[in-house]
């Protein structure tokens, strides 16, 4: 496989690791400031950090950064295998990023959107484009196309007919 692709697929899980990561510790201090404890899921006038879709967005950007970083230090051998994998995690969270991007611009096109606690800014209905579900959605895009290259037009499910070439 070629270690410069692969090196910039870490790269950009380890920018979307960092970025989700922040914007989750933001989201704790705006719910901690509101009066809200650890595990309180209700009763805040800030949902709880923990039911929110940036939450889980940010534990499988922690995955896919360790599993990249395993395929670039692992065996070179196992790493078209390896990389499958984590196309198929890649191409999971794209789907949950736009799709919670598509409800967020739902959200913002009613009338008066009600509060909703699953909602990539828990403070309520903001522009999409500036929601964290945006930006989180193109740094899942970016990381599945970078896959897809990697893995080469056979795709994902294709077996391997060669030898990987290190570029």
């Amino acid at each position: 496989m070629n270690r410069r692709l692969l090196r910039s697929q870490t790269v950009i899980l380890a920018v979307g690791t960092v970025f989700s990561w922040t914007t989750l510790v933001l989201d704790y201090r705006r719910f901690f400031a509101a009066g809200g404890e650890v595990f309180q899921l209700s009763g805040c006038a800030v949902a709880n950090p923990l039911v929110t879709p940036c939450f889980y967005g940010a534990i499988a950007f922690v995955a896919a950064f360790a599993w990249a970083l395993g395929i670039l230090r692992g065996p070179r051998e196992r790493a078209p295998a390896r990389q499958q994998g984590l196309h198929w995690l890649l191409a999971a969270g794209t789907v949950f990023a736009w799709g919670n991007f598509a409800y967020e611009v739902y959200r913002y096109l009613q009338p008066q959107p009600a509060p909703s606690a699953f909602s990539c800014p828990p403070s309520g209905a903001t522009n999409p484009l500036a929601a964290p579900c945006f930006y989180g959605a193109i740094i899942y895009l970016s990381a599945l196309l970078l896959s897809w290259r990697l893995l080469g037009r056979r795709g994902p499910a294709m077996p391997s007919h060669g030898a990987a070439v290190d570029r």
